[in-house]
């Protein structure tokens, strides 16, 4: 066995700010050995007792959950839904891209959440929540029901005679019970603009492709719910939503949805609306009287204690303690209490804050074997400017290192999407164009325009910059033709005003036949060089969600990039810098990003995986300074699995051999091996 220093030495930093950022529930688990459960306990304790009042009179309730930036709301979040989803269903709802979409935004991700299977099930939460319907519990019915959807529709009917479109909505809920039909059932729940071939076999005449269309739907699962389980429903990472011409955060729209959910007296839903608290403060005034009142009580995520911040270093270092000889005798080793009580003098501080400061002093034990000396007092109590100035020069990380620190997020990102990227139907129309606008701002494309396009149901789809001439593009996905029409004319009344030089089409669904209308203006407005129809590939898609959710991380302050936490301008900084958006064809295409590839390592068929995993290999060793070779070799193997062990470590002689990486003991045995960054 291997001392402690040379486990922290060959290993990644446990501390690493890749690990740090929170994020969707259902597309982000953490490791559940590194939980305190007596951080923010009081918080779940409401929490649960929330959640316990509602299943008991099954009246709906909103909780807010208010923290300062680094206080740990997301990750509460994800504790919250792993100790309550056996209880009651969890839906979470990020940012909407359009005040006049959310609705259909929380409809969407509500419907999207309970396709989810809850870890250690076998079924989803849609299908537990259907089964718990009163009707399945009658002895023999189940069965008898696969095959009578007459029976079941009537049955629901009868039980809900208020339901919205109650006949189709049944029909539906019937459909997902067929595993053939249960894809197209879901997308009509979620309120995708079915085509009519999906209509057809679902028995209805109509998508749910309204504002008001979308509310009924989800007061009809509201009614639904009082007779299973409750829903919880989360709002995260609302800093980057929608702002009204004042600048300030639409909350007001968010506060709409929770009231008419209060009014319309929908059982069995528990709101938690997560914000940060500056923010909260900032914006609450705004609230109308009568929407405040809908929210039942506020709870405040409060710095920890040192004793928790320990606790908290004990569990990230507890992997390497278990493997070390001899044993450690502090379970914080190397690091000390003592750097706490410096830092912290007063006692208490945020989460983030130590694991921050956990992450640069294990760098520095990293690279010299030891800790820095904590700055002795002056005669006045405080730390001499010299030793303050001597400290931060040895632990402050460099440019290069926050560099390759965004890069390495990037990459672990960009994967995590890829792993959870089943379509580009998984997003709305005005989902894609938020997520583009946000591209091109951090490209710095001049003179962005929202909804620019002259039609009060499909401006949204749209937006507008002047690069290369007065461009327009128009991105929309939506499968019924007779919508596609709709934007069709729209793109024709466009060209006929020219009030823009280009129109850019973006659809990778289907654009019809020559019989159709819509096809038909399509070939009259798309036929020249001048407007041009892109058709998306999921790869581009990837790159625009990746970059979205780094933005919701950076607007709620939640992103760390090395020992930093950038805010939205200067992740768009580090994006241009580092061309992670380069390899981008959708970009490409609308000619904002060069065809060079990009540094972003990420392997997507036009970077090779060789160059993807050189590319990690180096950002991991500038960000770690030294490593070992195994770790090293299973590290690179994890983020490019298309290469086996051979291939890395021929990689790495490579890079030995042009200095970029020196071998510390080339004699030693590969697992003994540690390797140095070699800066350019």
């Amino acid at each position: 066995m291997a001392t402690l220093e040379h486990l922290i030495r060959k290993n990644i930093n446990p501390f690493d700010p890749a690990t740090f950022k929170p994020g969707n529930f259902w597309k982000e688990t953490s490791d559940q050995s590194q939980e305190i459960t007596s951080i923010h306990k009081d918080v779940m304790d409401t929490v649960e007792e929330t959640l316990a009042d509602v299943m008991r009179d099954r009246q709906t309730r909103t909780l807010m959950l208010l923290g300062d930036s680094g206080s740990g709301k997301s990750h509460l979040l994800g504790r919250i839904k792993r100790k309550l989803n056996d209880r009651a269903c969890f839906a979470y709802v990020d940012p909407w891209p359009d005040s006049q979409f959310i609705w259909r935004h929380v409809l969407r991700q509500t419907v999207d959440s309970l396709v989810e299977i809850p870890e250690g099930q076998t079924e989803s939460q849609l299908m537990r929540w259907l089964k718990g319907l009163e009707i399945f519990k009658r002895k023999g019915v189940a069965q008898k029901l696969l095959g009578e959807r007459s029976v079941f529709v009537h049955d629901l009917r009868a039980s809900f005679p208020a339901a919205y479109r109650g006949k189709e909505f049944f029909s539906v809920l019937y459909a997902l019970l067929n595993p053939e039909l249960q894809m197209a059932a879901t997308d009509w729940l979620r309120g995708e603009d079915l085509d009519e071939e999906d209509l057809n076999l679902l028995k209805v005449r109509h998508s749910v492709d309204s504002e008001d269309a979308a509310q009924k739907m989800l007061m009809n699962i509201g009614w639904i719910a009082d007779s299973t389980q409750p829903i919880v429903i989360c709002f995260d990472n609302l800093d980057n939503i929608p702002h009204l011409p004042n600048g300030k955060p639409d909350l007001q729209a968010l506060f709409n949805v929770n009231s008419t959910i209060h009014n319309a007296r929908l059982k069995n839903f528990l709101i938690i609306v997560s914000i940060i608290n500056s923010n909260w403060r900032n914006s609450k005034n705004a609230i109308s009287p009568p929407d405040m009142a809908r929210i039942d009580k506020a709870v405040m995520l409060r710095s920890i204690t040192l004793d928790q911040a320990a606790d908290i270093w004990a569990a990230r270092l507890s992997a390497l303690h278990a493997q070390a000889s001899p044993k450690p005798t502090s379970s914080i080793a190397p690091l000390t209490k003592a750097w706490l009580t410096h830092r912290f003098p007063g006692g208490r501080v945020p989460p983030r804050s130590a694991l921050i400061l956990a992450k640069k002093l294990i760098g520095e034990f990293k690279r010299t074997g030891s800790l820095p000396e904590i700055p002795h007092k002056s005669a006045k109590g405080g730390t001499s400017s010299d030793e303050s100035d001597s400290f931060e020069s040895k632990i402050i990380s460099s440019p290069e290192s926050d560099r390759a620190s965004f890069e390495l997020i990037w990459q672990k990102e960009f994967k995590g999407v890829g792993e959870h990227l089943r379509g580009i139907s998984q997003f709305s129309s005005p989902d894609l164009i938020r997520r583009l606008q946000e591209a091109l701002e951090a490209l710095e494309i001049p003179k962005i325009q929202r909804a620019i396009l002259n039609s009060n149901a499909y401006c949204s789809y749209s937006l507008g910059y002047e690069y290369s001439g007065r461009v327009c593009v128009v991105w929309t996905e939506d499968g019924n033709l007779r919508s596609f029409y709709d934007v069709m004319r729209a793109c024709k009344n466009m060209v006929e005003a020219r009030v823009r030089d280009r129109i850019y089409l973006i659809r990778n669904e289907k654009l019809g036949t020559a019989r159709n209308r819509g096809y038909q203006i399509f070939q009259e407005v798309f036929a020249g060089k001048k407007n041009l129809h892109i058709k998306p590939d999921l790869d581009s898609v990837q790159y625009l969600e990746t970059y979205h959710r780094l933005v919701n991380a950076a607007a709620g302050g939640e992103l760390v990039v090395g020992a930093k936490t950038p805010n939205v301008k200067e992740l768009q900084t580090l994006v241009r810098e580092s061309s992670v958006l380069s390899n981008c064809s959708l970009l490409q295409q609308l000619g904002v990003v060069s065809t060079n590839s990009g540094s972003g390592g990420t392997s997507n068929g036009k970077t090779s995986n060789t160059e993807a995993a050189k590319h990690y290999i180096l950002n991991l060793m500038t960000t770690q300074s030294l490593m070992g070779m195994q770790v090293l070799v299973e590290s690179t193997q994890a983020q490019v699995p298309s290469l086996d062990a051979a291939d890395v470590i021929s990689l790495i002689h490579s890079l030995c051999d042009t200095n970029r990486i020196q071998m510390l003991d080339p004699n030693a045995k590969p697992k003994d091996q540690l390797l140095c960054y070699v800066p350019a």
